[in-house]
């Protein structure tokens, strides 16, 4: 009888062990996808939705900006109308802020197959395939506008092509941005000679860098992640950018002056891993480059609405200086020699679009 009332006691004390073991394993969040573990804070917009479950196909789509930048909103955009047309069968998910990563980061990304698509900057784009280094050159159109006519022009398809033949990557839509000018702590500026010796973050572009020696800075190639703690900190003195950025990044809070230098117009773009996009059949391939141009378009009607609200706002409420240059004709000068420099590297046929 003890032996037997033994035997039950351990086998009771077996089934305890078992059932919490298995407790302990459901709760550890495992790899697989628990379906009772939420999905992180900040993931992307369409995580864990009932859209997600029931999409075929799932676009992964990355920016390094904050979301109140307006290219951000055209990628939400691009997520609303992608999704409506496709009628579910395409879920977007919209990771903003850097959370995968900058502009560089996203095209490895890509090329392993990782992630879908992303907002890649021409800039970057240029160590994969000097064409995009045009778009480098400062002063190379008169705006926008320019800009918007020379890529409508046949320019957007031959660049296709060619980042596709470099890169495996496929260009979904153009994000024409307002000109850049230089923002900075030195100041004010009113003529060439006051920006001598400026410490500016810039992209990494070969040509950029070149561009800001002959207007007298130092240039230093950082992220667009590093930037504002690099501004924050002394290890640059100014940035260059869309002035709408300098609100939406939040640069106003670690700069003093805004310098109207307008020196670059240049276009980001909407990039695709280009396996993925072949795998999609042609119906939903047609709405997402259809979409894509949709999305360009509201990102550089947003860019010209917010470009004058934005002086405004960096000068009456976060108190910065804006420094008109009414007269470019000596930036323009000092930077001309980089129009011939570049000229076999990038090809004459690119610098023909431009009339160069």
């Amino acid at each position: 009888m003890k032996k037997t009332l033994s035997l039950l006691l351990v086998l009771i004390m077996m089934l305890s062990l078992a059932a919490c073991g298995g407790s302990n394993d459901s709760s550890s969040g495992d790899s697989g996808g628990n379906a009772a573990t939420p999905p992180p804070a900040d993931s992307g917009s369409s995580q864990g939705s009932d859209a997600s479950a029931q999409a075929e196909y799932v676009i992964k789509l990355a920016n390094p900006s904050n979301p109140e930048d307006n290219v951000v909103k055209a990628f939400y955009h691009f997520e609303e109308l992608v999704e409506e047309r496709s009628n579910g069968r395409i879920d977007v998910q919209v990771y903003d802020s850097g959370q995968l990563g900058g502009h560089a980061d996203c095209v490895d990304s890509m090329q392993m197959h990782s992630l879908q698509a992303a907002e890649v900057n021409t800039s970057v784009l240029g160590n994969l395939d000097p064409a995009f280094s045009i778009f480098d050159l400062p002063y190379l159109t008169d705006g926008m506008d320019g800009l918007m006519e020379v890529l409508n022009s046949g320019l957007h398809e031959v660049l296709d092509q060619r980042l596709q033949d470099s890169a495996n990557l496929k260009i979904v839509g153009w994000f024409v941005r307002s000109p850049r000018s230089v923002y900075t702590n030195k100041g004010p500026v009113s003529n060439l000679a006051d920006m001598k010796g400026t410490k500016i973050r810039i992209m990494e572009s070969a040509i950029m860098s070149k561009a800001m020696e002959l207007l007298g800075m130092v240039p230093v190639p950082l992220a667009a992640t590093e930037r504002y703690m690099a501004l924050q900190t002394g290890t640059v003195d100014a940035a260059e950018n869309s002035v709408p950025l300098i609100i939406t990044q939040a640069e106003y809070e670690v700069t003093k002056y805004v310098v109207l230098t307008e020196h670059f117009c240049t276009p980001n773009l909407m990039a695709m891993d280009l396996d993925y996009f072949n795998s999609l059949p042609d119906d939903l391939k047609a709405i997402v480059e259809e979409c894509g141009a949709e999305a360009g378009a509201y990102s550089a009607q947003l860019d010209k609405e917010s470009l004058e609200d934005a002086l405004k706002q960096l000068e009456n409420e976060y108190g910065m200086t804006i420094c008109e240059i009414a007269d470019k004709t000596e930036f323009m000068e000092a930077v001309a020699p980089l129009y011939d420099e570049y000229r076999n590297s990038i090809g004459q046929d690119i610098y023909d679009y431009f009339g160069k």
